[in-house]
């Protein structure tokens, strides 16, 4: 079978150059055909091109099933989403590295900007806390000559119970601005900590953009603030 086969190849190949192609594509039970035109019903299969000398010059695979056709169309669409992503990722790299070096002279000025933005809040909180300690006094005097007038048999007005409630509310509004500046210290470290990475890298510095990571300072004294204002 073989021989013949290499037979009617080789008598095809030396013929007079009559052919302009010579395809040799498998059917469906694996044997093999030689022939200048491909039957229509082999068109969705798999075919080589021979020139003269029976070397494979061309493939065409064979086609694809609808469901290959939907996968490689997925995979296609997660391609270009990607390189979409990339390339956005890329600009907003760059329009963030931008905007650094135009922020800031040196690292070194990221350092000074933000110990000054911690120390500020730092006083805030200071204020704060004092003026919480004075707030405090002042509801437990109101507190105590209320009672006083109900022990003497007299009536708190209404207008003496409305100033209680204003300095309770007061003392919770300023334990709520302790608890929100002391979450802002910990923000405003991670973010000059975060710019100084990135100034960093983006002006040679370092190979990449590693996280500054550092224990946040008074940790312990402001949870302890959160837990004595609350």
């Amino acid at each position: 079978m073989k021989t013949h086969l290499l037979l009617i190849l080789t008598l095809v190949l030396f013929q007079e150059p009559l052919l302009a192609k010579l395809y040799k594509w498998v059917d469906e039970d694996g044997k093999v055909h030689y022939s200048d035109k491909v039957p229509p019903e082999y068109n969705d299969q798999a075919r080589q091109e021979l020139n003269k000398t029976g070397v494979v010059k061309d493939t065409v695979d064979r086609a694809l099933t609808p469901e290959e056709r939907q996968q490689k169309a997925e995979e296609m669409a997660r391609l270009k989403a990607e390189e979409k992503r990339q390339a956005e990722l890329k600009k907003q790299q760059q329009e963030e590295r931008n905007k650094l070096i135009k922020s800031y002279s040196n690292a070194n000025q990221i350092v000074r900007l933000k110990e000054e933005r911690i120390n500020a809040l730092k006083r805030n909180i200071e204020l704060a806390e004092e003026n919480l300690i004075i707030q405090k006094r002042n509801l437990d005097d109101l507190l105590k000559r209320a009672a006083d007038t109900e022990r003497s048999g007299g009536v708190v007005s209404e207008a003496f119970t409305t100033q209680i409630e204003k300095s309770r509310e007061q003392i919770i509004n300023q334990q709520t601005y302790i608890v929100d500046k002391t979450e802002e210290i910990k923000e405003t470290k991670e973010k000059y900590n975060d710019e100084l990475a990135k100034y960093r890298y983006y002006t040679g510095e370092t190979d990449s953009i590693e996280p500054i990571t550092e224990e946040i300072e008074d940790t312990d004294n402001s949870e302890e603030t959160k837990k004595s204002t609350l």
